[in-house]
């Protein structure tokens, strides 16, 4: 597996502002064709919520309960890539993956996405450098727990 950090190249201080919403858009549109690539449609993520509370709302340790969240379907993989890059939404996936590939996404607070990909797949490549850029980060898959999913309790389905 290899992983790549992929990230704004500017400081996201201004959800108006138009380069904010590009950058998203991109990195959406990057993830999403990397981890689908060859067809592969066979991604999942955990949505871990408070008993009650609506999807992808703030949760409590201990309290929360993981419920699975199929995102077969390229519209929902794209929504929940989007809404975790953005660090306006209030709301992000800790891991997305493919239980056929291992493909792994995760994301950092200021609208950074962690991919880990096979090491036939082609590296993603920045289709603007001046707005995201892309490094090849080994260290993440030794040194993290970035593409790790920590199921503690039973998974309940969405």
């Amino acid at each position: 597996m290899r992983a790549y950090c992929i990230f704004p190249g500017f400081e996201m201080t201004d959800q108006i502002d138009v380069r904010v919403q590009t950058c998203l858009s991109l990195i959406t549109e990057l993830v999403c064709d990397r981890l689908r690539t060859g067809g592969d449609n066979f991604h999942v993520t955990v949505d871990w919520r408070d008993p009650g509370r609506d999807g992808w709302s703030t949760c409590t340790e201990g309290v929360a309960l993981p419920y699975a969240v199929s995102l077969t379907d390229p519209a929902k993989l794209a929504e929940v890539v989007r809404f975790s890059l953005d660090p306006y939404s209030g709301k992000s996936a800790a891991v997305i993956r493919s239980t056929a590939t291992c493909r792994a996404a995760t994301f950092g607070f200021d609208g950074q996405a962690f991919l880990c990909l096979r090491h036939e797949d082609d590296a993603p490549i920045s289709p603007d450098f001046a707005l995201i850029a892309i490094e090849e980060r080994p260290d993440l898959l030794t040194e993290t727990d970035y593409f790790d999913g920590a199921i503690v309790s039973p998974i309940y389905g969405s």
